[in-house]
């Protein structure tokens, strides 16, 4: 019946070297017993070895019609679609975002049928949903396990509430996805171009409208944001800051909301995405219930790393607060103040590391670096022309003007700042 020595199919196990399932068609008569024999080798196998023998009824061609025949007599349509092991791991990727076969052709057919039609979804990733405007509700039920069926029911029958929160963005559709022109690459080489900007910080940098975005979950009732508000206006470099707000449930029944704080800097000197998930509470509210929840900031909350530096950098200036039930809703802003910069996080006996590579700003802001520019290049630090070029990279300048960085000097010059500062060597030092 089925054959898999002579031609085997490639498949995509990891570790067992598994080959893709062959299938065969074969007809049996109700109630006569039939033998089933099954050979197999170990040959090849990565030390494991797996069969998986199994059957199923023919599918009838009509099957999609019947479903939209039963869906217009119900008063709900619940349609169950998604993926499973055979189609997604973390051992190999998907190559699209598709419900596989004639999934959505069956939420087509039974949302035209009946516009009271619940999707639930059984999807560790995001899949397209070209139906969405057609049904009156999506359930992501993930892959919940062995009490996956009373959970889902507890939901749908309202027995809870439905309080989890998207972990990661759906977007529209594949070619939105950050990592899209870079992978899977080529040459077994992956770039990954997208660095800082992944997930929703990727969607908020380039204005790309999700089809849900981080943090996003529906509630059966409704939640107001309201008396945002800071323990300080400003804080120093060693301060903890408390952000509150007040949450109050408007609806008609208990519920938890997922309150999600952000932060904002407006003005970093290194890219920054617009906003960071900083830290998020969940809290049960009966009808009519307010409750007020805190969440603390610090310096690490408001860092970013600096490469050149080795080291995490709080920078002085304004930040903002910002409070919501969703990286795209947010409902409250309180803004604030750094007073003073902090560096920290570096390690031990590290310093900033500055090279060649560095601007003539920062060059003359470390004494050490100060001091080899005025062994090589006396006066340097004292020309008019400076405050022009402070923003250009050292070897940029020797771009610019050659005869007063030769090849000897400049490579001179980055020894010397990678003796103290732990910078890369010299132009072609090593080779």
């Amino acid at each position: 019946m089925v054959d898999s020595w002579e031609e085997p199919l490639p498949g995509g196990g990891f570790l067992t070297g598994e080959r893709a399932e062959r299938t065969a068609e074969v007809e049996l008569v109700a109630g006569r017993p039939y033998a089933l024999s099954l050979d197999y080798s170990r040959r090849g196998a990565a030390g494991f070895a797996q069969i998986r023998l199994g059957h199923r009824p023919p599918l009838a061609p009509d099957a999609i019609g019947r479903a939209a025949a039963l869906a217009a007599r119900a008063d709900v349509a619940l349609v169950f679609v998604g993926l499973s092991g055979d189609w997604e791991s973390e051992g190999y990727d998907r190559p699209d975002m598709e419900l596989v076969g004639e999934q959505n052709a069956l939420v087509e057919r039974v949302a035209a049928a009946n516009p009271n039609t619940i999707v639930v979804l059984q999807t560790g990733s995001p899949v397209t949903m070209p139906w969405l405007d057609r049904v009156a509700a999506v359930v992501q039920a993930w892959y919940p396990g062995q009490e996956c069926g009373n959970a889902i029911a507890d939901v749908l029958l309202g027995a809870t509430d439905a309080a989890g929160r998207l972990p990661q963005t759906f977007p529209r559709r594949l070619e939105d996805n950050p990592a899209y022109l870079n992978y899977p690459g080529e040459n077994g080489k992956v770039r990954y171009g997208e660095g800082l900007f992944v997930g929703y910080r990727y969607y908020d940098k380039k204005r790309v409208e999700p089809l849900f975005p981080f943090g996003f979950g529906l509630s059966y009732t409704t939640f107001a944001y309201g008396n945002a508000r800071l323990d300080a206006a400003a804080i120093g470099s060693d301060d903890r800051l408390t952000v509150g707000v007040d949450v109050t449930n408007t609806g008609p029944r208990a519920g938890v909301e997922i309150v999600q704080l952000y932060l904002r800097d407006p003005a970093a000197r290194l890219s920054r995405p617009e906003q960071e998930l900083k830290g998020f509470a969940k809290v049960a509210l009966a009808p009519g219930e307010t409750a007020t929840v805190t969440l603390p900031l610090d310096r690490r909350a408001l860092a970013y790393w600096d490469d050149r530096q080795g080291a995490w950098v709080a920078e002085v200036g304004e930040f903002e607060a910002l409070l919501g039930s969703s990286s795209r809703d947010i409902r409250a802003r309180a803004a604030f103040r750094l007073t003073e910069t902090a560096t920290f996080g570096r390690a031990a006996g590290r310093r900033a590391a500055l090279g060649v590579d560095s601007t003539v700003r920062e060059l003359l802001a470390d004494d050490d670096a100060r001091a080899v520019l005025e062994r090589h290049l006396p006066g340097f630090a004292a020309s008019p022309q400076l405050g022009m070029a402070a923003g250009f990279a050292l070897s940029q300048m020797a771009h610019l003007a050659p005869d007063e960085f030769p090849e000897e000097r400049l490579r001179a010059i980055a020894d010397d700042l990678a003796a103290f500062g732990g910078a890369a060597p010299g132009p072609g030092a090593g080779e």
